[in-house]
């Protein structure tokens, strides 16, 4: 099974981790593995497919990572949080997911981001 992708779009790569942290933290969603630094061109070229319609807003970061909820899903909790972000939702069987997932390897990881940890009942904090 594939996982549901989200593409960030922001000023600038700190909000981006603002936002990936807020989707752990506020939105519930676990990230799957690390998240990746895409090119401009390429995310602009995905929102299009997505969307359809060209960017209006040009943004300086472009994230992408995987999550672990079904696009419908993650829709509707992206509606009820408000990140420092425009995010997107790419379903797994879109031509947009696939080429991403084709490219993965080379995508750059964002550095700097570990997910928020979440408190589980009857387990102890390593911190």
């Amino acid at each position: 099974m594939l996982n549901t992708m989200v593409l960030i779009r922001t000023d600038n790569f700190d909000k981006a981790l603002i936002a990936l942290a807020d989707l752990v933290r506020y939105a519930g969603m676990e990230i799957r593995g690390k998240p990746r630094i895409i090119p401009p061109a390429l995310s602009d070229w995905a929102f299009e497919k997505l969307v359809g319609e060209k960017p209006k807003k040009k943004y300086r970061a472009h994230v992408v990572a995987q999550i672990d909820l079904p696009p419908s899903k993650a829709i509707g909790r992206l509606r009820e949080i408000h990140p420092p972000a425009h995010i997107i939702v790419i379903p797994p069987d879109s031509p947009v997911h696939r080429e991403l997932l084709k490219m993965w390897g080379t995508f750059e990881v964002l550095k700097g981001f570990y997910p928020p940890k979440k408190s589980r009942k009857g387990e102890e904090s390593e911190e």
